[in-house]
């Protein structure tokens, strides 16, 4: 039974993952709370469903499509509602209600749309049996998820420790006139960041109704659990992210089984204000994004 929980903890926490890790991609550059991108997440969602729905496209080719529109409304919002706030000054808190205020917005044009209902997204048109290893029990959609978030997660890692725009990305948090040095304009990277990160929401949001199903307000849920897994492991460490990610699904996984499912979220803010008391810098206080 324990090690069933944690399975099904690494998988949930997966996406947590990958939510955080977009979430934090663009907290280390841009330096404020874009909330924003939980509710891009889910437009993702609805994107996919329409997509299948209208052309019956598979699961994979229409993911891959949504993400790669969200990535590119990612960009949109920062060059044309936080760049223009960021020139004039805007402080951390004006740019977080800014972002909010548009989070409550799309959120309501999603449930005018699509309706307020919860929405799932499946792979197949039939229903495929479990699979048993070493007396687990774990679906072919969870085989999908665990293999998503792992190749998703290599080529992140790849991109940011092999390419030019990595290395750019990982200082300019710290350093924006490394960028220069490069040959990069900072707004050119902080763009590219934006369409990684809300690229990384999108397929994040897609998994999330492969596993339970999204509603239009799930947004804001989304982007909670991407700054509770960052928090976590430490605002800033991409690894601490990951690794925040999954200890959120895990521990909130045990809180579902001795307590309920209507605990899920008590035991995920618990377990945030345990580490604002005792260790609020997270696990990995002091890495790089690199790390």
């Amino acid at each position: 039974k324990i090690m069933q929980i944690v399975l099904n903890g690494i998988i949930i926490g997966g996406i947590y993952a990958l939510i955080a890790l977009g979430f934090n991609l663009i907290y280390s550059s841009a330096r404020f709370y874009h909330v924003f991108y939980g509710v891009l997440a889910i437009l993702g969602v609805y994107f996919v469903r329409q997509m299948d729905l209208l052309w019956n496209l598979n699961f994979f080719l229409s993911t891959g499509i949504a993400a790669i529109f969200i990535g590119l409304l990612g960009m949109a919002s920062w060059q044309w509602m936080y760049r223009p706030m960021r020139n004039k000054k805007a402080s951390d808190l004006v740019m977080l209600v800014t972002s909010f205020g548009a989070l409550i917005v799309l959120q309501n044009v999603i449930a005018a749309v699509w309706k307020n209902n919860t929405y799932s997204i499946s792979i197949t048109d039939t229903i495929k049996p479990g699979y048993q290893f070493l007396g687990l029990t774990i679906t072919f959609n969870q085989l999908v998820i665990l293999a998503m978030t792992l190749v998703v997660v290599i080529f992140l890692e790849l991109f940011l420790e092999r390419t030019k725009w990595g290395m750019a990305i990982r200082a300019i948090g710290d350093n924006p006139e490394l960028t220069t040095i490069l040959g990069l304009k900072t707004n050119q990277v902080i763009l590219i960041v934006f369409f990684i990160g809300s690229f990384m929401s999108s397929l994040a949001g897609s998994l999330i109704a492969l596993e339970i199903g999204v509603r239009p307000t799930y947004g804001l849920m989304l982007v909670l659990k991407a700054i509770i897994a960052s928090i976590i492991g430490g605002i800033g460490s991409m690894r601490g992210a990951m690794l925040g990610g999954l200890f959120l699904g895990i521990v909130e996984n045990f809180g579902i089984y001795y307590w309920g499912a209507e605990w899920q979220e008590v035991t995920a803010y618990a377990l945030l204000t345990l580490f604002l008391l005792f260790r609020p810098k997270g696990l990995f206080q002091k890495m790089q994004m690199a790390q």
